[in-house]
C-alpha cells in the first residue's frame, strides 16, 4: 500500500508541475509580441512608445518579473513528536518453538529531530528446561538496550509518520541460573556421574545492528517489523556451564545471534518537531 500510494502522489505532483509551468509561460509573454488591435488609433502628436528601445525595456522587465513572482521558497512545517510505546508480540510465538522459555519485551522510542529517533528496550526472560530425570535447569533475568534510529523514508505528506529505519543498539543483561541436578552416563566404561551446578549470576554485553519498518495503521497506532544482528562483546558465563538463554540476546553458547521482531505500538503526541523542506522538495 505504501508503494502504491507513493506512485499516486508522484503522478499527481508531476501533473500539477506541468500545469503550473504552462500557466507561468502564458503569464510571462511580453506585451510587445501580442498582436495589436486593428481598431487602435494614434494621434500624430502623441509620443511613440513603441520604439525599439521602449519595447526592449518593457520585454526585459516582463521577463525579470516572471521568475521572481514564481520563486519557490524553502519551507518549514511542524510534525508530531512524542513517546511511542510498543510490545514485541513475536516473543510470545517463541513458546511454540521453545516451550521451555517465556519472554516479555517492551519497546519505546522518542523523536529527537527530523530523521533521528532515540530508542530503548527492556525485557524479562524465564527459562525452565528438563529432560526426564537426567537434567534440570532453571534461569531468569532481565535486559535493556539503548540506541538510535535513522529514518530513510521520504515523506509525501506533512503529517506522515511511517518509518523505514536503520539503527544501532547497546545491550546489557543480568541473568541468574542453576542446574539442580544432572546425570551423565558412559556406556563404554559403564559409569554414571551425578552432580549439580550451583546458582550463578552472570552479566553480558552486546551490540545490535537493526533494520526495520513502521507503518501507521490507524491514528497514532503503529505496526512494525525489524531484523537484528546481535554481536556479543563480553559474557561472564563459564564456557563449561553456559546458560541456555541470555535475556535479550538468545542462546548462551553463541557469539552472534540473528533475530526478528514484530511490534504493535502507540505514540503519545507531546510536542512538535520542525521539519525543513528544501526548494527541490527533498525531505
Amino acid at each position: 500500500m505504501v508503494i502504491f500510494r507513493t506512485l499516486l502522489y508522484t503522478l499527481f505532483i508531476s501533473l500539477f508541475a506541468v500545469s503550473a509551468q504552462a500557466q507561468v509561460k502564458k503569464d510571462t509573454i511580453p506585451a510587445a509580441v501580442k498582436r495589436p488591435s486593428t481598431t487602435s488609433f494614434k494621434s500624430p502628436s502623441a509620443k511613440d512608445t513603441t520604439s525599439p528601445k521602449a519595447k526592449s525595456a518593457k520585454d526585459s522587465a516582463a521577463l525579470k518579473a516572471g521568475p521572481l513572482a514564481n520563486k519557490i521558497e524553502d519551507s518549514i512545517y511542524l510534525s508530531n513528536g512524542g513517546i511511542r510505546l510498543g510490545l514485541d508480540i513475536s516473543r510470545f510465538t517463541l513458546l511454540y518453538f521453545q516451550p521451555y522459555r517465556k519472554d516479555v519485551t517492551v519497546q519505546a522510542d522518542v523523536r529527537l529531530g527530523q530523521k533521528i529517533y532515540g530508542a530503548i528496550e527492556t525485557g524479562w526472560n524465564s527459562t525452565s528446561h528438563s529432560t526426564d530425570t537426567t537434567y534440570s535447569y532453571k534461569g531468569s533475568g532481565i535486559y535493556s538496550t539503548i540506541g538510535i534510529d535513522y529514518d530513510f523514508m521520504k515523506k509525501k505528506e506533512t503529517t506522515e509518520q511511517n518509518m523505514l529505519y536503520a539503527g544501532i543498539r547497546y545491550g546489557f543483561a543480568r541473568n541468574t541460573y542453576e542446574v539442580s541436578h544432572f546425570i551423565m552416563t558412559n556406556d563404554y566404561w559403564h559409569t554414571t556421574i551425578e552432580g549439580n551446578y550451583p546458582k550463578t549470576t552472570i552479566t553480558a554485553h552486546w551490540i545490535e545492528l537493526v533494520f526495520g519498518l513502521r507503518v501507521e495503521a490507524a491514528k497514532n497506532l503503529f505496526l512494525g517489523w525489524g531484523i537484528r544482528e546481535k554481536i556479543m562483546l563480553h559474557s561472564s558465563a563459564e564456557d563449561s556451564h553456559p546458560p541456555i538463554v541470555i535475556p535479550g540476546f538468545g542462546s548462551g553458547t553463541k557469539r552472534s545471534q540473528f533475530d526478528m521482531t514484530y511490534t504493535v505500538s502507540y505514540m503519545i503526541p507531546l510536542y512538535k518537531v520542525k521539519v525543513h523542506v528544501p526548494r527541490d522538495g527533498k525531505k
